[in-house]
């Protein structure tokens, strides 16, 4: 075999484990009537998240704001940016008569399933 070729093989693995991407999904209830609220919004405090808002005649980058759904559902993800990280990843979570609550995570860069409970003010 071609020993460029597997150079070049072997390049292409260590760039593509190279991408990670934190992502959570889960459901966000109320802490006394354990109803799911919708419009909770969610963004990541220590791990980056960009996108591209069009303001106007020029692009603008804005941290990512997730929301649950009607179901209390959400999905947040991250940016790619190379190796996972070892430090928790840190959530801010807030609704409009709810209190804020922040959350530090330890589960490392694939979090399902989370259940976040939010008490009203």
């Amino acid at each position: 075999m071609n020993k460029n070729l597997i150079i070049g093989i072997l390049v292409s693995f260590v760039l593509i484990s190279c991408d990670c991407w934190v992502t959570i999904d889960g459901k966000v209830i109320d802490s006394k009537s354990k109803e799911p609220i919708e419009k909770v919004f969610f963004e990541f405090k220590n791990i980056k998240c960009t996108e591209i808002v069009r303001a106007t005649a020029q692009n603008v980058e804005t941290n990512c704001v997730f929301a649950t759904d009607s179901t209390g559902i959400f999905f947040m993800n991250s940016d790619s940016y190379g190796l996972c990280p070892d430090n928790p990843v840190k959530i801010k979570i807030r609704k409009v008569g709810y209190k804020t609550k922040e959350m530090e995570l330890n589960q490392g860069h694939l979090i399902s399933d989370l259940i976040v409970e939010l008490e009203k003010e």
